[in-house]
């Protein structure tokens, strides 16, 4: 029996002077040597896994258990990752995976005599015309109608790959899996016109922010959502993702333009 193709690398390119990226600069200025090692250990885990780290809550658990650093310092860079473009955030927002272009440029490049990799065509960031050893697979594979796409696309890269029936199955299974999972979810509460919480979401939000202002980030994601209809998964993740800092920067602003009470009379002159 052929041993079985692993999806992951055992080594990864490293630039001698990835410290001088300005993204890297960005992360080290703010959380230091500890950023530093947190993004680096990020990437090692994502290239031991393929092209893509899934950034589940579990995961978070993990992996600041691993590398003993305290989870919402983890989670706080995660977040300047993902402003500073380290990590692509339409992906995170959507499917909750840290991955990029250049991460899935250096994968490709380093599987390239591989005669078949297997790729999730909803991940994928890069140009598929350029390889020619790519097999895509769907997320959803219960019906075989949302298969089109990436049939199609696969015929013309590789005529002569198909997705194996096994890790169709497989792939099944872990699609009902998470069905399973999703009917066992706290029940969401409207707290605004389109925004939509647990009532453990909106505690945790209210024990890190306080009330105030987690209402008026409340507020702030119904505006933007309902003006552009965007769409999050999960809206907790999203206040925490970008609407906070998008209040803090609101605040500041409030302290900035608030007049100095040292105001002088021209008669005190």
């Amino acid at each position: 029996m052929a041993r079985p193709q692993k999806d992951g690398l055992d080594y990864f390119p490293l630039d001698v002077d990835i410290d001088q990226d300005d993204k890297i600069q960005l992360i080290e200025a703010q959380f230091g040597v500890i950023g530093f090692g947190i993004v680096i250990k990020l990437l090692m885990k994502i290239y031991k896994e393929g092209y893509f780290y899934e950034w589940t809550e579990k995961e978070q658990l993990l992996f600041s258990r691993r590398v003993n650093v305290d989870i919402n310092q983890v989670n706080d860079v995660i977040s300047e990752c993902l402003k500073w473009g380290l990590f692509d955030q339409k992906l995170y927002e959507e499917y909750h995976i840290l991955t990029s272009k250049g991460i899935q440029r250096r994968y490709m490049e380093a599987v390239s005599r591989r005669k078949q990799v297997v790729i999730i065509n909803e991940f994928f960031l890069l140009d598929p015309f350029k390889y020619t050893n790519i097999v895509f697979v769907n997320i959803n594979l219960d019906n075989d109608n949302n298969n089109t796409l990436s049939d199609e696309v696969n015929d013309v890269i590789n005529p002569q790959s198909k997705v194996k029936e096994s890790k169709v199955k497989e792939s099944k299974v872990k699609n009902n899996t998470r069905a399973r999972e999703e009917k066992n979810q706290p029940q969401k509460i409207k707290f605004a016109d389109f925004v939509s919480l647990t009532n453990a979401e909106y505690e945790a939000l209210v024990a890190k922010l306080g009330e105030e202002a987690t209402k008026r980030c409340i507020e702030i994601l119904d505006n933007y959502k309902g003006a552009t209809g965007k769409k999050y998964k999960s809206d907790y993740r999203a206040i925490l993702n970008w609407v906070v800092q998008r209040y803090e920067e609101e605040q500041s602003r409030k302290r900035r333009d608030k007049p100095s009470g040292n105001i002088f009379l021209e008669d005190d002159v």
